[in-house]
């Protein structure tokens, strides 16, 4: 599914478990979960968890594969992969080409999956297997 490149190791794991306000912006993969309040702006590569007592409003959340286990307001554009937990809370409009709804998540918003950009990830990847 993922690249070996294109996770970080597992054993890298950044907790936030405090409450939080401002603005975090990664540049280099990283894993990140987030299990207490946010609020601000929200930006990473690699792995990004909004855990399940989170609490996070913010205007935009971009990542590249993110979960959602507890409750956000604000918009989420994911690379690669979105994923709303059985417990996921989320009031905003949603982009990514994956998108995986648990049986029990809650979604109030639009949501919007760019067919063209999975389209063509997918060809690069089968290419580069040949």
């Amino acid at each position: 599914m993922f690249k070996k490149n294109d996770q970080p190791k597992t054993d890298e794991l950044i907790n936030i478990e405090a409450g939080m306000e401002g603005s975090l912006k990664f540049n280099s993969p990283i894993n990140l979960r987030i299990s207490g309040k946010f609020e601000g702006e929200l930006e990473t590569k690699g792995v990004l968890i909004i855990g399940e007592k989170a609490d996070v409003k913010a205007k935009t959340i971009k990542g590249d594969n993110i979960t959602i286990e507890g409750k956000v307001k604000g918009d989420i554009i994911s690379s690669k992969r979105l994923e709303l937990s059985a417990t996921a809370r989320v009031i905003g409009n949603v982009e990514a080409p994956i998108l995986v709804v648990q049986e029990g998540a809650m979604l109030k918003g639009d949501c919007s999956m760019p067919v063209e950009d999975a389209e063509r990830k997918e060809s690069t990847s089968r290419k580069k297997e040949d």
